[in-house]
C-alpha cells in the first residue's frame, strides 16, 4: 500500500463562498508520495462502507508530476465526515490518504425566525350599540394568513434549494453518466449481497440492500433531473418531475410512486422484507430506471 500526504483544497467558484464546502461542489485532495508506476487510474474509486457512499465520490484523477497528484471528488451528502484512513484503490494497487476530515453543508436555505403576529383588538362601539368581532374570528383570520405566508414562504425556498443545486451541480462533472453510474452501483452489490444469489439471503444484507438501492434511485433522480431528492421528499419529487420533465412523469410517474410507496414500507419495517421481497424491488427500481433514461 503507498502511503500518500494530502492536503485538501476547494476551488474557488465566483458567486460561492471561500473554502465551504457544499453538497455537490467539487473540492480536492493533492497527494505527495511514490505512486505505483502500474496504477490504472480509470478504474480507482474510493474504498468506502455501505453506509459511507454518498459521503464522498471520486470524480477524476490526474498527476501533476511524478510525485504529486490531484485527486477530484464530491459529496453528496451533508455532515461532518471524518476518516481514520481513506484509501483509493484500483482493485490491485490501494493509495492510503491517511486522516481525512471535512464539513459539508446542505443546499437547504436555513429556516428564519417565526414572527409574531401583533395582537389584534375587537372594533370598538359603533353607534349606541356595543358591537365586537369574537376572537375565534381574529384566530380563524389570523391562521389563514399564517397559512398563506407559510406556502409563500415554502414556494421561495424550494425555488432557491433547486437554484442552488442546479449551481452545485454545474460545477462538477462526473465521468459516468447517471444510469451509467447506477449500473455501477448496482453490479458492485450484486457482487457482494446475498439478495442476488439466489438462495436465503442474510438479514443484514436485505438492509443494506433496501437502503443502497433507494440511495441509488434518488441520485439517479438528482442527477437525471438536476432536483435536490437527496434532501425532498417524495411529494416534492414528483411535484417537479411533472413541472420541468412531463414527457418523463406522465409516462413513468404513478410507477415512481408506487416504487417510492414501497421502499417506504419496506424502510419503515424491515424486519417484515424478505429477501425476495427486496430482490423484486431492486430488479423494479432497475427497469424503472431504465425505461426513464429512455423517455429523457
Amino acid at each position: 500500500m503507498a502511503t500518500l500526504q494530502c492536503k485538501m483544497e476547494i476551488p474557488s467558484v465566483e458567486g460561492l463562498k471561500e473554502n465551504e464546502l457544499t453538497v455537490g461542489r467539487e473540492f480536492l485532495f493533492v497527494c505527495d508520495g511514490e505512486f505505483p508506476k502500474d496504477l490504472s487510474q480509470e478504474k480507482l474509486h474510493f474504498v468506502l462502507k455501505p453506509e459511507e457512499k454518498y459521503q464522498i465520490h471520486l470524480l477524476g484523477f490526474e498527476f501533476r508530476s511524478a510525485s504529486q497528484a490531484d485527486i477530484k471528488a464530491t459529496a453528496y451528502k451533508a455532515g461532518n465526515f471524518q476518516y481514520q484512513d481513506l484509501q483509493l484503490t484500483d482493485g490491485t494497487q490501494t493509495l492510503s490518504l491517511g486522516p481525512i476530515q471535512y464539513v459539508v453543508q446542505s443546499v437547504l436555505p436555513p429556516p428564519e425566525p417565526g414572527q409574531q403576529q401583533a395582537k389584534q383588538e375587537p372594533f370598538g362601539p359603533i353607534g349606541p350599540a356595543s358591537l365586537s368581532v369574537p376572537m375565534l374570528y381574529w384566530a380563524i383570520l389570523a391562521g389563514v394568513i399564517g397559512l398563506i405566508i407559510l406556502l409563500c414562504v415554502s414556494k421561495i425556498y424550494r425555488v432557491v434549494q433547486r437554484r442552488n443545486m442546479l449551481e452545485r451541480l454545474k460545477e462538477h462533472d462526473s465521468a459516468l453518466t447517471p444510469l451509467a453510474q447506477f449500473h455501477q452501483s448496482m453490479r458492485r452489490l450484486q457482487r457482494t449481497n446475498t439478495v442476488f444469489f439466489g438462495g436465503a439471503a442474510k438479514k443484514e444484507d436485505i438492509k443494506q440492500c433496501l437502503d443502497e438501492t433507494y440511495q441509488m434511485l434518488k441520485l439517479f433522480l438528482t442527477r437525471s433531473y438536476q432536483m435536490p431528492a437527496m434532501e425532498w421528499n417524495d411529494r416534492l419529487i414528483l411535484k417537479d418531475l411533472k413541472k420541468y420533465n412531463r414527457k418523463v412523469y406522465f409516462e413513468h410517474g404513478d410507477e415512481l410512486k408506487k416504487l417510492l410507496k414501497e421502499y417506504h414500507r419496506g424502510i419503515q419495517d424491515k424486519d417484515a422484507v424478505t429477501g425476495q421481497d427486496i430482490l423484486n424491488i431492486a430488479t423494479h427500481c432497475r427497469i424503472l430506471v431504465e425505461k426513464m433514461e429512455r423517455v429523457s
